[in-house]
């Protein structure tokens, strides 16, 4: 294994050389990681990234399969496992990210400042010399619910990407330092959430996605739209600074909302104006504020306060509900798309989007 100033290389791997189990392969990798495999093509790349927060193994568990049963890619192939500190933290992939530090998938955006913006720098360099074709990206989400994928734009190119994995493609405006708005590596960047990491069929969808992604001789054959279940402009529903927050079965006192603790139950479900969706506190529905994708709060277009209960007011999907209130706090309750944002508007195939 190579190490350059940030990641370490590991060239073509056998089967042999892959730990046994998946907590000794990460720490046998002990920090950045590139895993180079040549491919029967190899004028051609793809590269995979995964583990960009420590407490989502679903990436890394399909690539420790894939690698022991020596599957060859199609094409060059990179496996970018980059979290590794956070995810070998005891317990072992319970830490999105390292206290005092910040999350990974924010920070791929300029001053690249620290260690972790070095990391984020770094990655973009490897892609940009790679020359990829696609970039997947692999997740957990942070609470329970089926798997889906998000992307930056309307471009069919991601449809033929999201059904490797999942007939649900999120398209977002959103531009909080993520991996996919990075818009000069020269191909598309999907996210995948393969859902939650307990659940066992999130490892499945990482494996079987990551497996036709690698095998595939070509990617992009513009399927179907009708094969697809896509949602536009999603809002971020986020608690106002100062909130205070928790999860339970009945409304706690002294607090400015009370989520049911099963509300990630509701992810990709839909929720009518009739649904109460958690109990509110004295400061009412003004503890929360639901950001579309210009920055602007439209919670009074999406959400109502009655009876100290807050309601959609109107019929919305919701994702990315969390249960896990440190998350909750410091990224978002959860998102949520007007049930009728069905439409794909879509844009050319067309080799010079992704000069």
């Amino acid at each position: 294994m190579l190490q350059d100033t940030v990641f370490r290389h590991w060239y073509n791997p056998t089967p042999e050389q892959i730990a046994s189990t998946v907590p000794a392969f990460l720490a046998e990798l002990g920090g950045p990681t590139i895993i180079h495999l040549n491919g029967r093509d190899n004028s051609r790349c793809r590269v995979m990234v995964t583990l960009l927060h420590g407490n989502e193994p679903s990436g890394l568990k399909a690539i420790h399969q894939l690698l022991r049963l020596g599957c060859q890619p199609e094409v060059t192939l990179l496996l970018a496992v980059v979290y590794v500190d956070a995810a070998l933290a005891e317990p072992l992939f319970s830490h999105r990210f390292l206290p005092g530090q910040q999350d990974m998938n924010r920070l791929f955006t300029p001053p690249f400042e620290g260690c972790q913006g070095a990391v984020a720098k770094a990655l973009l360099e490897i892609i940009r010399e790679a020359h990829p074709e696609a970039v997947i990206d692999i997740h957990n989400t942070s609470g329970e619910g089926p798997a889906f994928t998000v992307c930056v734009e309307p471009h069919t190119r991601y449809l033929d990407l999201a059904t490797l994995f999942t007939h649900r493609l999120i398209i977002t405006g959103h531009r909080l330092g993520a991996l996919m708005e990075v818009s000069d590596l020269g191909c598309p960047v999907l996210t995948v959430e393969c859902g939650g990491s307990m659940q066992v069929q999130s490892d499945e969808v990482a494996y079987q996605g990551l497996t036709r992604f690698i095998t595939r001789p070509q990617l992009y054959t513009s399927v179907a739209l009708e094969e697809m279940d896509i949602y536009h402009h999603p809002v971020r529903l986020e608690l106002n600074e100062g909130g205070q927050l928790c999860y339970d079965h009945e409304p706690r006192l002294n607090m400015d909302i009370t989520l049911p603790d099963h509300i990630d139950r509701r992810n990709f479900g839909v929720v009518r104006p009739d649904t109460a969706l958690a109990w509110l506190g004295p400061r009412g529905i003004r503890v929360l504020r639901a950001l579309d994708e210009r920055g602007e709060d439209v919670i009074d277009d999406l959400f109502v306060e009655e009876g100290g209960k807050l309601y959609p007011r109107t019929t919305l999907k919701l994702f990315m509900a969390t249960t896990n209130p440190d998350i909750a706090i410091s990224d978002c309750l959860l998102y949520a798309v007007k049930e009728t944002d069905h439409d794909w508007e879509a844009t050319a195939d067309d080799e010079a989007d992704w000069k």
